[in-house]
């Protein structure tokens, strides 16, 4: 019996990391169709669409939403706006984008005595999850790429600011996105 609880709770650990794999891959790629996918190297603010989908992730999927944001990260969206980088910068700018938003996320939950089933979270603390997040990407992404030399000490303030800019009014739709579906889905439960 133990065996067959632990399978599922893997498999619904690895259906959620799938998800947001999914998930952040099409928000990109509709977002680079649109043309406000290109601002992730150069300093125009933007609604970035896809730092939404890996808020959204680390909120609700924790762990194993991160890990799918970060695999799809590494596999495609960083190969597609970084070309010819080696593996390893991959995987380094999909952890760090990753992991620094979890710990944003949690940061900020653990602060505002949000519950890990998110079952008092309100519309009141999604600016500042998002915000502490936001930062806390930004700032590690552009340190990265400073460390590396593959931005000018000159532009960070600017790239940073931009980055911040996108990614938090990004994140916010998402964010409202998931609320009103929450909402929706509470009316729908008590209704019954």
């Amino acid at each position: 019996m133990l065996k067959v609880v632990q399978l599922e709770y893997i498999k619904n650990k690895v259906a959620t990391a799938s998800i947001f794999f999914f998930l952040y891959i099409v928000v990109y790629f509709i977002s680079k169709n649109l043309g406000v996918a290109n601002a992730i190297k150069t300093s125009t603010g933007i609604i970035f669409l896809p730092a939404g989908v890996r808020l959204l992730a680390c909120l609700v999927g924790r762990t194993w939403g991160a890990i799918g944001v970060a695999i799809a990260t590494w596999l495609v969206v960083s190969p597609d706006v970084w070309k010819d980088q080696s593996d390893t910068f991959y995987i380094l700018i999909a952890l760090i984008n990753s992991s620094s938003v979890l710990i944003g996320v949690l940061i900020v939950q653990r602060a505002l005595h949000i519950s890990e089933d998110l079952s008092n979270l309100n519309l009141i603390h999604l600016p500042f999850i998002d915000l502490v997040a936001t930062f806390l990407q930004a700032i590690s992404y552009y340190y990265f790429l400073y460390f590396l030399g593959l931005i000018e000490k000159t532009k960070m303030l600017s790239h940073i600011i931009s980055q911040m800019t996108g990614n938090f009014i990004g994140g916010m739709l998402f964010m409202l996105g998931f609320m009103v579906l929450v909402h929706i889905n509470k009316s729908l439960g008590n209704a019954k």
